[in-house]
């Protein structure tokens, strides 16, 4: 695979899994607190992480939680924002403006906060509970913040089976190279394919539905200035399906959760009028030693060990385009 270090990637894989006592005894703390609902906040792909994180413990608890934006959360506040509230967030340079800000903010009105980000940072030194990891990958930033959203779930007696989860993510890695090597001939079919369109659309839903914003946005925008929209599959038919011409490239992420029917929907409609289509099916690629009834947990880790792991490497091999090159991000203040 170009661009790919199994062992660094397996390595830094058991660093993230060897954080999990360390994560779980903040879980722990927050329960043994109380607290009345959770705030997920951050900027740009946190922020898109979070929608899908939001979901899946929507999915899996009863917990009140919230995904706002940092920088909005500031100056609009929140009713349900409240000093019993717990804001979590996270950084992987540990010094993004607008969430070390919030936490600030936060901080001034006597509310909770948690950032998991790296040593030596300014998020690191003003959130209360901080758990450090340097990591590449965003798959690892699901397991990190997993190990506290769904073990709070557990806590709570809703989620029984975390302790299993938590078993099986000791070897997820493994399972994920090979799912990497499984899309390895796809990705590139891709990016050969259609490197060169000006204009993309990306479908998808349910707890995948951040991660195509995501990928659309911080990988084919900000990293190869490329134009593209992100729909999701419920607003599908609400606009956007008449974009769709012999001109227009749509690439369909079929999920794996109890929303993949609408994304069935759009495939079908595809089938019949696009002229450009890409269907990457995530119940081809479930995570071997995994076990299938955490398929929705795991589908915005799957999603991003193939997009954002291997995809825009393919991308960038073939545009010429570097993913670390920006114009105007963190270039200059503004």
């Amino acid at each position: 695979m170009i661009k790919f270090e199994k062992d660094e990637y397996l390595k830094m894989g058991a660093m993230v899994v060897s954080k999990r006592p360390e994560l779980e005894a903040i879980a722990e703390k927050l329960h043994q607190r109380g607290y009345s609902n959770l705030f997920l906040t951050g900027v740009g792909g946190t922020t898109a992480e979070f929608t899908s994180m939001k979901k899946v413990v929507e999915n899996h608890s009863s917990i009140p939680v919230y995904c706002v934006n940092a920088a909005e959360l500031m100056l609009e506040g929140h009713k349900q924002l409240i000093r019993n509230s717990i804001v979590i967030t996270g950084s992987k340079s540990g010094d993004t403006k607008e969430t070390v800000a919030v936490v600030k903010w936060c901080k001034e009105r006597g509310i909770e906060t948690v950032a998991i980000t790296k040593a030596e940072t300014p998020l690191a030194e003003i959130a209360d509970h901080v758990c450090l990891i340097d990591s590449s990958g965003v798959e690892n930033t699901y397991l990190s913040f997993y190990y506290i959203l769904l073990k709070l779930a557990e806590l709570r007696g809703e989620f029984p089976d975390y302790a299993q989860f938590a078993s099986e993510m000791e070897h997820v890695h493994e399972g994920l190279v090979q799912v990497k090597e499984k899309f390895e001939p796809v990705a590139a079919k891709i990016a050969k394919q259609y490197h060169k369109e000006e204009y993309q659309m990306w479908v998808g839903s349910g707890t995948v539905w951040g991660d195509v914003y995501m990928f659309t946005m911080c990988i084919l925008e900000e990293m190869q200035w490329k134009r593209t929209k992100a729909v999701s599959s419920p607003e599908f038919f609400h606009g956007s399906l008449e974009l769709v011409d012999e001109d227009t490239l749509v690439i369909l992420v079929k999920g794996v959760d109890a929303c993949r029917p609408l994304d069935e929907r759009v495939e079908k409609f595809l089938n019949q009028y696009a002229e450009k289509k890409v269907i990457i099916d995530l119940s081809d690629y479930l995570i071997p030693g995994v076990d299938a009834k955490f398929a929705d947990i795991c589908s915005p880790m799957v999603f991003e060990t193939i997009t954002t792991g291997r995809l825009a490497a393919h991308w960038e091999h073939h545009t010429g385009h570097s993913l670390a090159f920006r114009r105007y991000y963190r270039q200059f203040d503004y």
